[in-house]
């Protein structure tokens, strides 16, 4: 009679157990909301720029034909020689642009920078740019507020992806018999900076790639 009032008790408490765990999972099984999970990740990459010389070609006093080396080697006294430089952002950010010329040659007891001037456009009808002096040669830089676009960035008011930069040089009538035979060198230099973030450009900081 003890053994079967023990298996009846048994009975019930698997029973019991059975229902809690039925209960259990039905439960768990209300709060299983839906759900899902999406993962990705995107890669960041700074931008370039990357200033290519496309031409540069030299006219003397008002030619639609460029000047060969030797015609610009044999230029007098009150010639004026139109510089224009042709360039190309292909990088793909914008730019400000920042052209500069240098003007090299000695004459006995001559300043250099008192017999050349240098204008922005064709003729001696733009701004006249002012030259600093060092020895023996004399820089003339633009104002440095051209803006050039990227390829993937562009800007208000810039002046596209490539841009002709032009000036010219102008050889004082007044030179003198002190530069006859005087070699003097034309260089050039054209910076880019970064446009954006930057609306103050310190072209100290421009470097070559």
């Amino acid at each position: 009679m003890l053994n079967r009032s023990i298996h009846h008790k048994i009975k019930i408490w698997v029973s019991i157990a059975c229902f809690a765990i039925t209960i259990g999972l039905t439960t768990s099984a209300v709060f299983a909301f839906f759900s899902d999970i999406v993962t990705g990740d995107e890669t960041i990459t700074a931008g370039t720029l990357d200033l290519t010389e496309d031409s540069a070609n030299f006219y003397i006093n008002g030619s639609l034909t460029p000047a060969t080396a030797p015609e610009l080697a044999h230029i007098n006294p009150g010639d004026t020689v139109t510089a224009e430089i042709t360039v190309s952002n292909t990088g793909s950010k914008s730019a400000w642009l920042l052209l500069g010329f240098t003007l090299a040659g000695s004459a006995s007891g001559a300043d250099i920078n008192s017999v050349f001037n240098v204008y922005e456009g064709v003729g001696t009808d733009g701004h006249q740019l002012t030259g600093t002096e060092g020895v023996n040669d004399v820089t003339y830089m633009s104002a440095g507020d051209t803006i050039m676009d990227g390829t993937v960035e562009t800007e208000p008011g810039s002046v596209g992806t490539s841009v002709t930069l032009t000036y010219t040089l102008d050889f004082s009538a007044a030179a003198g018999n002190v530069w006859q035979g005087e070699s003097i060198t034309i260089a050039y230099t054209v910076k880019a900076l970064q446009y954006r973030n930057n609306p103050t450009p310190d072209w100290a900081d421009a470097v070559a790639l």
